[in-house]
């Protein structure tokens, strides 16, 4: 039972991705209908279409949102025309909170995750109850990077939300207009895909039928093993007689061909760490105020992840150790969110060191 449910859900992964594949390339191939909602006052809205480059095209008369949903005058046609396209709702900009975030330059790889982290401090809201994004990163006068974030209340962008799947589109982003003299542009906030689900389970229906014709294959190569597996069978013997054949001639003609592979063998033992070795002077270098979230050990490299109260002395502590050497950060050291420390990366390599091996 237990290996007919591996197959099943391996055979359900593999839908899942061929599905999500299908979606890319389609999505890819036709042609995306763009559309703005951009706020030009009090719950008052103007609808333009996108194409490439163009400047956007007014498509009518304003829209007014009223009781929870986007209303427009009698006899326009406005709302229809978004089903099936891709929306972005521009909200003004005093709907947000602006904040400007200094870092190092190599924070770049890591800025979602860093902004995510420190959003709670940055604005009244955590991530969980704000919507927020940020602008791709400036350099500073002082070499570091310059990012603005943008962030509001989930709670207060939901309401055009909701109203905008009403209509049916394919993907809904959430955007803040860009303020200042500086002519800051417009940041993402928010972004979802109202109809990817739907897609992915009628696709599943679809590629469901896969495994008949893996059966059928199957079948075959079953009716191919039937004809051919007696000569494998035979071809398979007679290497085994000749490999046996060699390894007694060699045997018989080297008598310390035996005791040379052992030495390499117990040589190679020697140069290379134990895992359990290399987890004992970790744990015995580490400070008690130090915990680990990660840990990979792979061809003599040690990297490591965790929360400790001070990140910058464990370069040392680590290098003091005759396990370890070449100790450094990989990616930038931040405050651990909802906790008292630092969250460090740091990677070392592993030295060949036996303590009680002579």
């Amino acid at each position: 039972m237990n290996f007919l449910r591996r197959i099943g859900a391996s055979l359900s992964n593999w839908i899942d991705d061929v599905a999500w594949a299908i979606l890319a390339i389609g999505g890819a191939i036709r042609p995306k209908r763009n559309y703005q909602i951009v706020e030009q006052g009090d719950r008052v809205f103007v609808v333009q279409a996108v194409r490439g480059r163009a400047a956007p095209r007014s498509l009518g008369p304003p829209l007014h949102f009223a009781g929870e949903k986007f209303v427009e005058d009698n006899g326009q046609e406005v709302r229809s025309r978004l089903e099936r396209g891709h929306v972005e709702i521009v909200l003004a900009s005093r709907r947000f909170v602006f904040r400007t975030l200094e870092l190092p330059p190599k924070a770049s790889e890591f800025l979602d995750a860093i902004v995510r982290a420190q959003i709670d401090r940055l604005t009244p809201w955590g991530p969980a109850q704000a919507a927020f994004g940020c602008s791709p990163p400036t350099k500073a006068p002082d070499g570091r990077i310059s990012v603005t974030i943008a962030a509001t209340a989930r709670s207060s962008i939901m309401p055009f939300v909701t109203a905008i799947e009403a209509l049916k589109p394919k993907a809904i982003v959430v955007s803040a207009e860009g303020t200042g003299d500086e002519g800051r542009g417009r940041t993402i906030v928010f972004t979802q895909q109202t109809d990817r689900e739907s897609s992915i389970r009628l696709l599943r229906r679809i590629l469901f039928a896969a495994p008949a014709g893996i059966g059928l294959t199957a079948l075959g190569a079953c009716a191919a093993w039937i004809f051919v597996g007696a000569d494998l069978e035979e071809s398979r013997l007679r290497v085994a007689g000749q490999m046996a054949e060699m390894r007694a001639t060699l045997l018989s003609g080297r008598p310390g061909l035996l005791e040379e592979a052992t030495a390499k063998l117990a040589k190679r033992k020697r140069e290379t760490a134990a895992a359990v070795i290399v987890l004992e002077s970790l744990s015995q270098a580490l400070p008690d105020d130090t915990y680990l979230t990660e840990l990979h050990a792979a061809d003599g490299k040690l990297e490591i992840t965790g929360v400790t109260r001070e990140a910058s002395s464990l370069i040392g502590i680590i290098e003091q150790t005759d396990q370890f050497k070449n100790a450094t950060f990989f990616a930038p050291t931040t405050r651990a969110p909802q906790e008292n420390g630092e969250q460090f990366h740091i990677e070392a390599q592993i030295a060949p060191y036996f303590p009680g091996v002579q």
